[in-house]
């Protein structure tokens, strides 16, 4: 790898690293957190550099959860482990492969479903959250509610990628020279 694209991947992992850590210990933060560090996975794709990009998505998420002192009982480290961090990175790849839209899109959306059944199994069974406080009609269909969330959220999501990609790419063209 050229010296440019490995310090633009330590300034993401680093970045990706404050973010997440603060996503750990202030819980109100955490899915912001994890949204806004998914995006700086982003930053070495301007060299078009997946293993780059791959590695500080692995270096972030790793300094954070050494910042966080292995907190296993956090929802940000499984979150973005397993979609957040890694689904920007596959988006993009599959995208300049020249994929079909609509297969990246189906393929996206139902990894984005599993995953938010997987945040909500592993807040209710290994942290031992309970939902309270939710109507009554929330409760009794909370698995058709999780998955209609995940579906817009997804939809939301994928486009503020591809929006986000090209508005670094912009910035990032006038900056580095």
């Amino acid at each position: 790898m050229k010296s440019k694209v490995i310090a633009l991947s330590a300034i993401s992992a680093g970045i990706i690293a404050i973010i997440l850590t603060l996503g750990a210990y202030i819980e109100f933060i955490d899915l912001f957190s994890i949204v806004v560090a998914s995006v700086f996975v982003l930053l070495p794709l301007y060299y078009n550099s997946y293993l780059g990009s791959f590695l500080c998505y692995l270096a972030g998420g790793v300094i954070a959860f050494l910042f966080a002192g292995f907190n296993i009982y956090s929802l940000v480290f499984p979150s973005y482990l397993l979609f957040f961090g890694i689904y920007p990175i596959i988006k993009c790849l599959l995208t300049d492969k020249n994929v079909n839209k609509w297969l990246i899109l189906f393929c996206g959306l139902i990894w984005c479903v599993g995953a938010f059944y997987g945040m909500y199994f592993y807040y209710i069974g290994v942290m031992g959250q309970v939902l309270s406080g939710l109507p009554e009609w929330v409760m009794n269909g909370i698995l058709y509610f999780i998955g209609a969330v995940a579906i817009v959220f997804y939809l939301i999501y994928a486009k503020f990628i591809s929006m986000f990609r090209i508005f670094m790419n912009k910035y990032l063209g006038k900056i580095i020279k």
